[in-house]
């Protein structure tokens, strides 16, 4: 019987499985390593039909077989077609084979099953005596030793001669046909690991001892093996479950395994050790002078080591870098594995959550850096550990190859950030569940959906295939959701609606540049991730170590903050930025909202400088609006010139959801405006003669000034002269100007008022004027006039009164002792100087218009001659003896405080001339009636005494 076309479709049936073994090997338990052994194909070599296994009249053999692995039972196959010379029986064995097991030993024996006598064994063995095919396979490497040398092979017996095992019978030589599966280059799910290396790991150096167990890093042998060596900074350590909650999500991806059936991917993210803390490192390619400042630094280490005890690089294990087969480890590794590492920060980075190279064909480097993020940043995604699943997804997903936008069909990089109909964590809108807190963590899983810009349909359904999620896209810059199913307002401004709008819809200002900075006139297009995901990065252009590439700008956590916020502001304007006491000043406040989110519950609170706060209640605010509240208050009249009245505005607002705003951003939510204050303020300086003596003309200098910045309106002047000063304008020897009144008080005090009418900011002016003290003070008596100037300004606001003082001192000229009688001074008119006539009227003014003319404030000679004429009766002679007697203190011969003694005067109780004058100006108040003869006769004769000489004691 030919065989020839069987052998050679066989030949090429087994090529076929040796290249692509299409089993579908369930995953292995944790002890055992499945392998298949398959006979192919039976075939005589020497005749067996009605001769050798058969015998004549028996025609073909009947064949099966027994397959046995040591230590497992045989197994015996069905049997195959009858009477056949060659069959093709794939008869298939697996055995899950324990992984203590270095090398598997397994035997073929082929039998012809017959009814009329025992069954015959065919040779399938090239060795003598032996009719069992016997092989081994090496369960590390899976190669294969004994009578196969590969893991596809026909094997020949040899044929032996009657008499021999076989008994009576000579018995032909068979050949068999057997494939062991796996073989040592099968990669039963296409990852790169051979299954042998998922079951059981590498041996570098084929001791058969494992030199890095891909099993006990979770190897699957039925889906891809995606691996990742996690390190991170202290204190940087992932949250407990966030590694296995992005290896869940690889777990459910969309992807079927061709070869194996299997669902989802088998990620593996290892995690390692920590290392040592840094602020911030730089993930750049050029390395800064000095250690531990750049991400090459951490994984190869500064100067670059990577094995032996001095070891300075980070990636691999401890055992890795330690180990005699180090540099294979890492070479392996370095082939295969991704690294990453938690960081603090990066370099002039602020809050940016990561960086990870990114390629067309991937790459392998990373870092999740969110040490620097605040627990309400965290906050706003869900948490730390939802931060940290969020971005290692994210960072991950640009060493496979995706970009902001996913990845084109092409297979380059789409960058095109913040698409509405791109629902994946490589999208800044979806990266945090922040914006749409229901979103899953995971790639973009639906299929194509393109949007047009400038013909956005906001009429239908917008047909995004996959798509249940709300729809994130921004409206002038702010994000907004639409819904999955329905209409879509692309425009933001209501009904009506176009079938043919034009909107930027990818433009979201508040997640940073990435998204603002987007055309409005884009075709946005929309891939599944899952099914161009890039595996072997060691084509990339970013695969050597200490190249990473152009900085891929990343999503920070001040944009999480700004995204959902409202971030309002306060300016204000006064209409008086200079005003006087009495003034309404009114207060224009703006407030604006240029936070992402509407502000609800917004309110301004303003406080003036005086009174008490006023708060208001607002419209919502969307982004971009504004609005203006007036409010007005008075400036008091007590307010100091020059001094500053502050306003002050603050707003407050809760965003869409009624959150308060952030801190971050309540710098701006508080505005003032300043008011300078102009009011008059005067000031009052008065100087006197420092001392005189008595009855002398004192000089006073009163100075006025406008120290202030507004006039002065109303001002009037005033200076209060004590009792026993005197002041006229007919003596008033001062260079003016002159008093517009004269006031004697009921205390004997008098006061000179001058009007000064309004006075301007910065005038001044002087008024200088005299005033006589009475001849009656003595030696060592002080007089103090007082100035008091009072004034208002605008608006009828008064001020208190500006005030001063002078004082002089009151000396005394020794007596020339000379005193003369009233008829002596009514002769003596030479005598009666004006100086003696003005110091006269300083002390008493009785006499002023005795002649019967007006009194004008100062004595003429008429008016004491007057006096001094004919004194025959009272009250004309005590006139006349107190007139003479001022007249002799006015002419210095006796003083005030001369002492007198007579009868008279020591019986009147009267020590000095002032006594005595005093004591006849009180006499001269009463009436010269009978009841008072007495007195008047006494007083008259005391002064008669005195002006006589003969009463003074010196």
């Amino acid at each position: 019987m030919s065989t020839g076309p069987l052998r050679t479709a066989l030949a090429l049936l087994m090529i076929t499985l040796g290249l692509t073994v299409a089993t579908a090997t369930p995953a292995r338990a944790a002890s055992t390593q499945p392998l298949t052994v398959r006979i192919l194909l039976v075939s005589c070599v020497d005749p067996c039909r009605n001769e050798g296994l058969e015998s004549a009249g028996e025609s073909a053999p009947d064949f099966y077989g027994e397959i046995t692995f040591a230590g497992f039972p045989t197994f015996t196959t069905p049997r195959a077609a009858e009477d056949q010379v060659q069959v093709a029986p794939f008869w298939t064995l697996t055995q899950q084979v324990p992984t203590t097991v270095v090398d598997q030993e397994i035997s073929v024996l082929i039998k012809d099953h017959d009814s009329t006598s025992g069954d015959d064994w065919a040779d399938t063995s090239p060795r003598a005596g032996d009719p069992y095919t016997r092989f081994k396979v090496n369960m590390i490497h899976g190669t294969v030793s004994g009578d196969m040398t590969s893991s596809v092979q026909c094997v020949t017996g040899n044929g032996e001669p009657g008499g021999g095992i076989f008994g009576s019978d000579p018995q032909p030589a068979v050949e068999v046909c057997i494939e062991i599966t796996p073989n040592s280059v099968t990669d039963s799910d296409g990852d790169g690991y051979t299954d042998y290396e998922e079951y059981r790991g590498v041996d570098f150096n084929d001791d058969n001892v494992i030199d890095l167990s891909l099993p006990d890093l979770g190897a699957d042998p039925t889906r891809r093996d995606i691996y990742a060596e996690i390190d991170w900074m202290r204190g940087e350590k992932p949250q407990d479950g966030v590694l296995s909650r992005v290896e869940q999500v690889f777990s459910n991806a969309l992807v079927t395994n061709p070869q194996t059936s299997a669902d989802g991917l088998a990620l593996h993210l290892i995690p390692d050790e920590e290392l040592p803390f840094a602020e911030a490192i730089d993930f750049g390619d050029t390395r800064a002078p000095g250690t531990y400042d750049d991400f090459d630094d951490l994984k190869q280490g500064n100067p670059a080591k990577a094995c032996g005890p001095d070891a300075t690089g980070n990636f691999g294990t401890d055992a890795d870098r330690a180990g005699p087969l180090c540099d294979k480890i890492m070479l392996y590794k370095r082939l295969h594995f991704r690294y990453g590492i938690f960081i603090n920060g990066l370099t002039d980075s602020g809050t940016t959550s990561g960086r990870a190279e990114l390629d067309d064909r991937g790459s392998n480097d990373f870092v999740v850096s969110l040490g620097r993020w605040t627990t309400k940043m965290f906050g706003e995604v869900g948490g730390r550990a939802a931060a940290e699943q969020a971005t290692l997804l994210h960072e991950l997903g640009h060493t496979f190859g995706l970009g902001h936008g996913g990845r084109y069909d092409n297979g380059t990089v789409d960058l095109v950030n913040c698409k509405p109909n791109y629902q994946s964590v490589m999208s800044y809108s979806w990266q945090f569940a922040g914006i749409d807190p229901g979103r899953p963590l995971d790639y973009q899983r639906f299929g194509k959906a393109t949007l047009k810009e400038t013909d956005l349909d906001e009429t239908n359904d917008p047909g995004l295939p996959g798509v249940v999620r709300p729809v994130i896209y921004g409206v002038g810059g702010v994000v907004a959701k639409g819904p999955a199913d329905d209409p879509i307002d692309w425009t933001g401004d209501g009904p009506p609606f176009s079938s043919s709008a034009s909107a930027n819809i990818n433009r979201i200002t508040a997640l940073g540049p990435d998204c603002d900075k987007a055309a409005s006139d884009e075709t946005l297009l929309s891939n599944p991730d899952w099914d161009r995901l890039v595996y072997d990065f060691t084509s990339s252009r970013y695969f050597s170590d200490g190249v990473h590439g152009p900085a891929v700008p990343e999503l920070t956590g001040d944009a999480v903050l700004r995204v959902k916020a409202v971030d309002l502001t306060a300016g204000m304007t006064v209409d008086k930025p200079d005003a006087a006491g009495g003034d309404t000043v009114t207060a224009t406040v703006t407030i604006g909202n240029k936070g992402a989110s509407r502000s609800t519950a917004t309110s301004v609170t303003f406080t003036p400088p005086v009174g008490d706060p006023v708060t208001r209640q607002l419209s919502d605010l969307a982004h971009g609006q504004t609005a203006t509240e007036t409010f007005t208050y008075t400036v008091p009249c007590t307010a100091i010139d020059g001094s500053t009245l502050t306003s002050t505005a603050k707003v407050t607002g809760r965003n869409a959801e009624g959150e308060p705003e952030l801190d971050e951003t309540l710098a701006d939510n508080t505005a003032t405006a300043a008011t300078k204050v102009h009011a008059p303020v005067m000031a009052v300086t008065a100087t006197a003669t420092s001392s005189v003596n008595a009855g002398e003309a004192i000089t006073y200098t009163v100075g006025h000034r406008n120290t202030g910045s507004a006039p002065a309106t109303g001002a009037t002047l005033k200076y209060t002269l004590p009792a026993g000063v005197y002041y006229s304008q007919a003596l008033d020897q001062g260079t003016g100007p002159r008093p517009a009144t004269v006031t004697r008080n009921a205390d004997g005090t008098t006061t000179l008022t001058w009007n000064l009418a309004t006075v301007a900011a910065g005038a001044s002016g002087t008024i200088t004027f005299t005033a006589r003290p009475t001849l009656l003070m003595e030696a060592g008596a002080t007089v103090t006039g007082t100035a008091s100037l009072s004034y208002g300004g605008a608006n009828g606001c008064t001020f208190p009164p500006a005030t001063g003082s002078a004082r002089t001192s009151i000396t005394a000229v020794a007596p020339s002792r000379l005193p003369m009688l009233s008829a002596l001074w009514g002769l003596r008119q030479d005598l009666r100087t004006p100086e003696v006539l003005a110091r006269t009227q300083a002390t008493d003014t009785r006499f002023d218009g005795a002649d019967g003319s007006a009194a004008d404030g100062a004595l003429s000679q008429q008016e004491a001659s007057a006096v001094l004429f004919l004194p025959a009766t009272q009250p004309r002679t005590l006139r006349a003896e107190l007139l003479a007697t001022t007249f002799n203190m006015a002419s210095r011969r006796i003083n005030a405080g001369t002492a007198v003694r007579t009868i008279t005067t020591q019986r009147l109780h009267l020590n000095t001339v002032g006594d005595a004058v005093r004591y006849a100006q009180t006499t001269l108040a009463q009436p010269p009636t009978l009841s008072n003869l007495v007195r008047y006769t006494d007083a008259t004769l005391a002064l008669t005494e005195i002006n006589s000489g003969v009463a003074e004691r010196y």
